[in-house]
């Protein structure tokens, strides 16, 4: 499952060779998550300057796939993460809070408006439009995510009173019938389930043909505990770990091992790995390709999956050096939930960072410099300088950490290099945004 919202729009040329390495690695399925990236026909000012996939993009793409054994999925939300269409004044009516600040649990505020009110009929109509306008363009897909994960506000607005429960489940329910009407099976995100197990009768009476993915990004998570809750109801249960390249620049290897081992053990009905660009999607896709990697080949050690990265690829040692450079928060002893502590600090100003240990910061610096040769060798393809700039960027939060002087110049290349590198990939989009995060904190 491929993030193209958060701000990185792939080309379609970047989205058929990533089919074509799924294809060779034997996996079967592309998802790709939509929040208003799509041209939807009457929603312009939503996907205005984000350089949305229009019906003849997904159709073209969808066959290419297809041919190659790999089925082309959507993945649109239907009531949680409306943040990039409720901002628009033209569709805060339909938020459960227009004013915003839903709480998150781990203690954030929402302040633009998240969710659609599932007792407002002209909300419900709102999402099923969207269903019935993207689900067309996936002929060869036989299912569609239709979300319903991390839906915090709801019952604590304008339906507020009512059971939470009951509104969940219809309102899924009702864009479950939309996807069925177009031939594609319910896929929906179990968390909400999960967080209320008082759900998940009621789930398995009225959604018992839905495929209720239960996703955890950390090497901790209880994957295989929230798998064996929903099959004892008789629910079909898929796994879904990450890619762990989110919120950092470089990946977390350590942590995406774990995760996917434990995600590949569980007794399921498939997994579905995933890969966000959250925080402005700041990695370059190479970093996620090891765990591409692994995911398909998980009896693989990780000199096998080096040496296939580099065969996929085509760079020799590109393996080897991104895992390297993976672990290289750990050496830092950045460790974060659903982040690296590097990643976390560099959004900071100088005087709310976190403390660091500074010898560990020094002895990451001093395996970052020991990488650098490798990396140098790498060449000069595409997935050679994206690796070489995620080693730039984890430098650089480094060197932020430590308080190094003079990182202004570097940082300023890093981001015409982050530039340069995004449009090779895609089509500029939310670009702008994602830079305009990388320059803010001070140095």
């Amino acid at each position: 499952m491929l993030d193209v919202s958060r701000n990185r729009v792939y080309s379609l040329a970047t989205l058929r060779r990533v089919a074509d390495v799924l294809a060779a690695l034997g996996m079967n399925r592309l998802e790709l998550y939509f929040e208003n990236v799509f041209a939807y026909r009457d929603h312009r000012v939503a996907w205005e300057g984000c350089a949305p996939y229009t019906r003849e993009d997904l159709s073209a793409l969808g066959d290419h796939c297809a041919a190659r054994g790999v089925m082309l999925v959507p993945n649109q939300n239907t009531l949680g993460h409306f943040e990039r269409w409720l901002r628009h004044p033209a569709y805060r009516r339909f938020a459960e809070m227009p004013q915003g600040g839903a709480r998150t649990p781990w203690g954030s505020v929402q302040e633009i408006p998240t969710g659609l009110c599932p007792t407002d009929p002209e909300a419900v109509a709102f999402a099923e439009g969207l269903l019935d306008e993207l689900l067309p363009c996936f002929p060869h897909a036989t299912v569609a995510n239709i979300g319903g994960d991390e839906v915090f506000d709801l019952g604590l607005g304008r339906s507020a009173g009512q059971d939470r429960a009951t509104l969940y489940l219809g309102h899924m329910c009702r864009m479950a019938a939309v996807a069925r009407r177009h031939g594609k099976r319910p896929e929906i995100w179990a968390d909400m389930l999960l967080r209320h197990p008082e759900t998940i009768p009621r789930a398995a009476r009225c959604l018992g043909d839905a495929d209720w993915v239960v996703w955890g990004y950390e090497a901790t998570d209880d994957l295989a505990g929230g798998v064996a809750r929903l099959r004892a109801a008789g629910l079909r249960a898929l796994v879904a770990p990450g890619t762990s390249s989110w919120r950092s620049f470089c990946g977390r290897t350590a942590n995406s091992v774990a995760n996917i081992l434990h995600a590949v053990a569980c007794d399921c009905g498939g997994l579905l790995l995933a890969d966000w660009g959250d925080a402005g999607h700041w990695q370059p896709l190479v970093v996620s390709l090891p765990a591409v990697v692994l995911a398909a080949r998980p009896e693989a050690s990780a000199e096998e999956v080096a040496a296939t990265v580099d065969a996929l690829a085509g760079v020799p040692g590109l393996g080897a050096f991104l895992a390297r450079l993976g672990d290289t928060y750990r050496v830092a002893k950045a460790e974060a939930p659903n982040a690296t502590l590097l990643f976390r600090a560099y959004n900071l100003p100088r005087a709310a960072a976190p403390a660091f240990d500074r010898a560990a910061l020094l002895a990451a610096r001093a395996a970052l410099g020991a990488l650098r040769p490798a990396g140098e060798a790498l060449g000069d393809s595409l997935p050679a300088r994206e690796a070489r700039h995620a080693w730039g960027l984890q430098r650089l939060a480094v060197g932020r950490a430590l308080g190094e002087p003079g990182l202004a110049g570097e940082r300023d290349r890093l981001a015409a290099e982050m530039e340069a590198l995004w449009l090779e990939r895609g089509p500029r989009g939310r670009l702008d945004a994602s830079l305009a995060a990388f320059l803010e904190p001070d140095l």
